[in-house]
């Protein structure tokens, strides 16, 4: 009985001293709140004003060149993989290339665009050499020309498909009804009504059927002459081609772009823009051009992951003074309009307010009054 009396006057301290405990730390926080709140709401409108301060003025150029110049001098120690993981990339890459839908309004610029770069076009004097040189057009044809497998396939594919000699044998036929006249333009005609002797009326239907016959061979003769030249043209010698390919070039490179363009109209030009998105929003859903993507985006990150950053930035060409040139080419008219309307200093707040709020901060401040 005297050992259970015991036990209940421990429990009995032991939360009185749970409870003070309690209670005193509740105080302090307060206390430390009450005296430490001011001052920190104090500093933090003071860091605000700094940093606007510091962002706004003429100073602010060379703010944000030192604090690229101290970021590139560290990037030699820091890894792509440190800063950025397989995983990360890929899922940028599915947002904007695979799912991301333009918007009406951006859709409605496009084809406005569109159309004023057409009519820009008609106006303009540019010739087809300014677009592609004789330099570019001399690299592309010594490539073409290396391609001997692409065009052995092309030989096998215009010889035995039957997509081509039906194609040939639509033009010969073509060609027959265009330029050779009928034998008998009404026969059908004729051979509805009677003639006057049984014999005219047989020897009528087979002349027609000897000229069916005969138009017959003709057209499938000229279909295999066709077919035949585009197989021989397709296994040309190099410097036959070279030679054809010349002829071609110089003949329209000094002709003006205009004479090209005007031969669609501002409208077709925009239609075909829509019509290169909308396939372009159908092709992305295939899961095969999807894992090429996404497999390509794998292949670059293996490559450089084991680069520093400065690296990675040399081999895309990027320098020191293009990261300076482009901040200060946009960031001040950046933040002068974000300080116009009142969105800056907010900005700023947002960002230093969660710290001043914290209770280790007041505690320090405290700490150090």
């Amino acid at each position: 009985m005297q050992s259970d009396h015991a036990s209940a006057h421990v429990l009995l301290a032991v939360n009185d001293a749970t409870l003070s405990s309690t209670d005193g730390q509740r105080m302090t926080e307060k206390i430390v709140s009450e005296k430490s709140q001011l001052l920190a709401q104090a500093l933090m409108l003071e860091q605000v004003a700094f940093y606007k301060n510091q962002l706004t003025t003429q100073l602010s150029p060379e703010f944000f060149q030192q604090f690229i110049q101290l970021f590139l001098q560290h990037a030699p120690n820091i890894k792509l993989k440190e800063v950025v993981e397989l995983d990360q990339i890929q899922a940028v890459v599915k947002r904007y290339a695979f799912e991301m839908q333009l918007g009406a309004g951006l859709l409605e610029f496009i084809g406005e665009i569109a159309q004023r770069l057409h009519v820009f076009s008609l106006q303009s004097s540019a010739q087809l050499q300014d677009v592609f040189s004789d330099h570019q057009f001399e690299m592309w044809l010594s490539k073409i020309l290396e391609l001997d497998n692409i065009r052995q396939y092309l030989n096998k594919f215009l010889k035995e498909s039957p997509s081509i000699e039906q194609l040939c044998l639509y033009i010969a036929t073509s060609t027959l009804q265009n330029k050779l006249p009928k034998l008998f333009a009404t026969a059908d005609e004729e051979k509805a009504q009677d003639s006057k002797y049984e014999w005219q009326q047989k020897l009528k239907t087979f002349s027609y059927r000897q000229q069916q016959r005969i138009e017959q061979k003709i057209e499938e003769s000229i279909a295999r002459f066709i077919q035949e030249q585009l197989v021989d043209l397709s296994l040309l010698s190099n410097d036959d081609l070279e030679s054809l390919a010349r002829n071609i070039w110089d003949d329209n490179k000094s002709k003006p772009l205009s004479e090209y363009t005007k031969q669609v109209t501002p409208l077709d030009v925009e239609e075909f823009f829509v019509m290169i998105y909308e396939y372009w929003k159908e092709l992305r859903q295939s899961s095969f051009l999807q894992d090429l993507i996404l497999y390509g985006v794998k292949v670059f990150y293996d490559f450089y992951k084991d680069e520093s950053l400065q690296d990675v930035f040399t081999a895309i060409g990027l320098e020191e003074s293009d990261l300076r040139n482009e901040a200060v080419r946009f960031y001040p008219k950046v933040v002068k309009a974000l300080d116009e309307h009142n969105v800056l200093e907010p900005i700023i707040h947002m960002v230093l307010k969660p710290f001043y709020d914290n209770p280790q901060t007041l505690q320090v401040i405290e700490i150090h009054l």
